[in-house]
């Protein structure tokens, strides 16, 4: 198993979701085992600059931010840049 850590750049929420993703290649494909936010960066509206950030501990936390991550598209490209 391996593991990358990745960054979603979650522009409508001002934000930046850091994950650690987990996964298995198998041939020619490759198999995403988790995915795990770590921290959350909060950005401000007009500067973009960091304002500022927290850990994610909690598992319930963990959940909606894949479930975001997952429906932002961004999921997609986490995948396509593990299959090459």
């Amino acid at each position: 198993m391996h593991t990358i850590e990745t960054n979603w750049e979650d522009e409508e929420n001002n934000r930046h979701v850091s994950f650690a993703v987990q996964f298995t290649r198998k041939e020619n494909a490759v198999e995403i085992q988790s995915i795990t936010p770590k921290q959350v960066t909060f950005l401000c509206p007009q500067s973009n600059a960091p304002l500022r950030s927290i850990g994610v501990w909690t598992e319930k936390g963990r959940q909606l931010l894949a479930q975001q991550f997952q429906a932002s598209g961004h999921f997609a490209d986490v995948e396509a840049t593990l299959a090459v």
